[in-house]
């Protein structure tokens, strides 16, 4: 199964506007990295900093089988130069010509799409499954970790199906 990780870039958000503690966070990271590897699935990411590439990290550790990543190589706004460091870490790079493209994509690209944390990329990657699940028969279940975020607005739970959890306990019946 392909999982995608989404979370914030900025890892201190979590624990400024939640009461989820920066060691709860870590753990979470390497709990959710080391969780994916054992179970074989694979990993879907943005390779840009925050949540996503450090669960890829500790996915890799624990010998995760594969990670893809998007990448938008064809980008002439925001280019790739502040991610090339973290493309040695991708196994696959699934090639998107913009960051746009690369937004409007990542939420769709596993059967499930795990979301740690909240932030405008993120609300932009999952508003997008809208159409996904409109027009293109999307079936990805959104899973988001509740415990790390404030709120998601009504007006967004309406038309995106979206199954709250607490722990990696309930993830596993899940993954």
């Amino acid at each position: 199964m392909k999982i995608t990780i989404l979370g914030t870039g900025d890892l201190t958000k979590i624990p400024r506007f939640t009461k989820f503690s920066k060691e709860k966070l870590k753990q979470l990271i390497n709990s959710l990295g080391k969780l994916i590897a054992e179970k074989g699935h694979e990993l879907v990411i943005i390779p840009d900093r925050g949540i996503p590439i450090e669960v890829a990290k500790i996915y890799k550790k624990y010998n995760g089988k594969k990670v893809y990543g998007l990448v938008p190589t064809k980008d002439k706004k925001y280019g790739t130069r502040h991610i090339q460091s973290y493309l040695p870490l991708l196994d696959e790079k699934i090639k998107v010509n913009s960051w746009y493209d690369a937004d409007g994509e990542i939420a769709a690209q596993g059967e499930v799409c795990l979301v740690i944390g909240l932030s405008p990329g993120i609300l932009r990657e999952i508003t997008v499954l809208k159409y996904h699940y409109r027009y293109l028969k999307c079936r990805t279940k959104v899973i988001w970790f509740k415990n790390t975020i404030t709120l998601i607005p009504k007006e967004i739970e309406e038309e995106i199906p979206i199954t709250y959890i607490t722990s990696l306990k309930e993830l596993e019946k899940y993954l």
